[in-house]
């Protein structure tokens, strides 16, 4: 009887067994449903330095992503100006669209869509740098440094110790095509691409400078100029210890470098150089005498130098033993040499008494080259030695130097 009990009991373990595996196979089939690809960006081409080159106003964005069981496109499109772009355009039916955009500016985009079960596929926020590629902008900052702590024991701002302007010189002929000044030791010039093609120079000169009352002492500056066009050019070049403030005008000036331009594309180099006030030589008669005038100017005044050198050592016989530089100013096409004194003399090698010089003259700029006329007396003690030489022959109560720089 317990046999016969332990053959149902297993016959019916079998049978409920089977009925399991039965029901289990009956309910095991599934649909599955497939959301849309992660999208794949394909436009527009992002360079390794995050910048997109473009040509007109604007860009193209695009994308792939597909759906397994063809659900409808509708995409969103987030784009802007944040990090965090709003919604841009919604229910697009296409994998593109089409944005404005402007030089220079950085822009952050997504997409995303979400299917008919509610499933949302989305990218991460991309971003890019629009730059023209047809007239990228080229620009350069003049950054300026000092010593001025060291040299005055001061510590100030390049900013508080000079103004400089930074110039673009026309290379061909050096005329200043650009004055960049915003009254600071720093500038920045950004138009170069609103500049004809050719070969420009970048010079640098002082408009003023720190007033440190009775210290004397030169402030030296070291110059940095920063070339950048967005995904094209990133450029430093160092000038240190290149100039100081001693000629705070623009007589005197440094130049940096040159740079070419041709459409979009830049070739720019290091070329040190500087610029100072032309000494010119005057030829022609000096009181009958060969003439050994020569003239220049600095940030403060108008010299003249070698006025009666010949008549005074041949003539009068003095030798001038220093001095022979004056002053002179100039109004219209009168120079005037103020009262002012001159040089020191010997004669037979006894110092005499210093003379001091004045004068006037007219100046005649008609032809190809300039000519100065200039009557002029050495005054020593108080007395007039052109009117003493009228004693000894000389014919007029003033020395004349007619003189021009033709060669």
């Amino acid at each position: 009887m317990k046999r016969n009990n332990r053959i149902f009991v297993a016959l019916l373990l079998i049978f409920s067994l089977f009925s399991v595996f039965s029901c289990t196979e009956d309910s095991s089939t599934v649909k599955i449903y497939g959301a849309f690809t992660t999208p794949t960006i394909t436009s527009p081409a992002v360079r390794a330095d995050g910048t997109v080159l473009f040509t007109g106003t604007t860009v193209n964005l695009t994308w792939t992503s597909v759906s397994a069981n063809g659900d409808p496109q509708n995409w969103n499109v987030y784009f802007g100006t944040g990090k965090a772009p709003a919604l841009y355009k919604s229910g697009l039916t296409a994998q593109t669209l089409t944005v404005p955009v402007l030089d220079g500016q950085s822009y952050y985009w997504k997409v995303e869509i979400v299917d008919g079960r509610g499933v949302k596929t989305t990218t991460p926020v991309n971003s890019f740098i629009a730059v023209n590629g047809t007239s990228p902008k080229m620009g350069v900052a003049l950054v300026t440094t000092t010593d001025v702590k060291t040299s005055i024991g001061v510590d100030l701002k390049a900013d508080d110790v000079v103004d400089l302007r930074l110039l673009v010189l026309k290379k061909s002929d050096m005329s200043i095509v650009k004055t960049i000044n915003a009254a600071k030791a720093n500038e920045v010039f950004a138009d170069f691409a609103t500049l004809a093609d050719d070969d420009y120079v970048l010079g640098v000169d002082i408009l003023s400078t720190i007033n440190a009352g009775t210290i004397n002492n030169t402030v030296t500056l070291s110059l940095l100029l920063q070339f950048t066009q967005l995904g094209m050019i990133d450029l430093k070049l160092d000038y240190p210890n290149v100039m100081n403030n001693a000629n705070p005008c623009g007589l005197y000036r440094t130049y940096l470098a040159t740079v070419k331009k041709v459409g979009a594309k830049y070739t720019i180099a290091k070329a040190v150089s500087y610029l100072t006030p032309l000494v010119l030589t005057w030829k022609g008669t000096d009181a009958d005498y060969t003439s050994q005038v020569k003239s220049t100017e600095s940030c403060t005044a108008k010299t003249i130098t070698g006025l009666g050198f010949g008549w005074m050592l041949d003539w009068w016989g003095e030798k001038i033993v220093s001095g022979g530089t004056c002053t002179y100013t100039i109004s219209g096409n009168t120079l005037t040499i103020p009262l002012q004194k001159y040089c020191k003399t010997t004669y037979n090698g006894a110092a005499q008494s210093e003379y001091s010089i004045q004068g006037t003259g007219t100046i005649n700029n008609s032809g190809a080259f300039p000519v100065w006329v200039i009557r002029y007396d050495f005054i020593q003690s108080g007395s007039s030695i052109a009117e003493i030489s009228m004693d000894y022959g000389w014919p007029t109560p003033y020395f004349e130097a007619v003189l021009t720089t033709k060669p």
